[in-house]
């Protein structure tokens, strides 16, 4: 036993991830946010691929911004799919 205390563990191999690119802390686990969190990140993926599109003007930050959107997008659903409802809630965050 540790003088330390009793050790954390993680949920899933998402946990640290998620701790990582959301700062923020640990948010209420609800059942509804998973749908939800998928839906929307599936939409925010469509929407930085639509920018990827070849008829666009070549505007570099457009394209570094909508890349951004695009990864988070895909994070999102990586999330909904693969992690826990601790890692949901986090990456969802505090809209109700």
């Amino acid at each position: 036993m540790s003088i330390s205390g009793p050790k954390r563990t993680s949920h899933c191999a998402l946990c640290r991830i998620v701790a990582k690119v959301c700062f923020w802390g640990p948010r209420p686990e609800r059942t509804w946010k998973r749908p939800i969190l998928f839906v929307a990140s599936l939409l925010i993926t469509a929407l930085g691929a639509v920018v990827f599109a070849p008829n666009l003007p070549n505007h570099l930050g457009l394209y570094a911004l909508f890349g951004f959107v695009f990864l988070m997008g895909i994070f999102g659903i990586v999330v909904s799919i693969w992690g826990c409802n601790a890692c949901v809630a986090r990456v969802f965050g505090d809209a109700f």
